[in-house]
């Protein structure tokens, strides 16, 4: 699932940019295939990310998740097409990959939560981290009994009236 189209990215950053990454034979014309393969390589980076996580493809419940998406594909697509097109990145091309890289890393930590984190969608998808029976912010441990319980101590509380 491609989360922008190239459209996105010449109405984004405008078509005088695009030309400068995306023309590389002095055509005039964008590349919109070039484009395009950039978006879907960011789209794997992302679904890559997000798969730690959720099932895929991710089911977008909201206009925020699907903005969210759309702009941190098209900052990474923006960012390869700019260093494989041998124009040099400038400092904000530079951070806004910086940014998207990091929240790629929020959304594999949990940090960042694009789906349900219950077992449902994770169990389907065969790639989340969590098990079926948890839910977020659940934990399960197994270990020894308590030791001090109020049992035991009974007798040391009594020693100290």
């Amino acid at each position: 699932m491609t989360y922008a189209t190239p459209q996105d990215m010449i109405a984004q950053y405008g078509e005088r940019e695009m030309l400068a990454i995306a023309d590389p034979d002095d055509t005039g014309d964008v590349d919109l295939a070039k484009v395009q393969l950039a978006l879907d390589s960011a789209s794997d980076q992302i679904d890559f990310s997000a798969g730690q996580r959720c099932a895929l493809p991710l089911v977008i419940n909201t206009p925020a998740v699907a903005t969210f998406l759309k702009q941190l594909c098209m900052d990474i697509a923006r960012y390869r097409m700019t260093g494989s097109s041998g124009v040099t990145a400038t400092d904000e091309v530079k951070d806004r990959y910086k940014e998207a890289d990091g929240n790629l890393k929020m959304i594999m930590s949990g940090k960042i939560i694009l789906c349900a984190q219950s077992g449902d969608g994770i169990a389907s998808g065969g790639q989340g981290l969590q098990p079926d029976s948890l839910t977020a912010g659940e934990a399960e441990s197994e270990g020894a009994g308590r030791m001090f319980t109020s049992d035991r101590l009974h007798d040391y509380m009594g020693r100290l009236k």
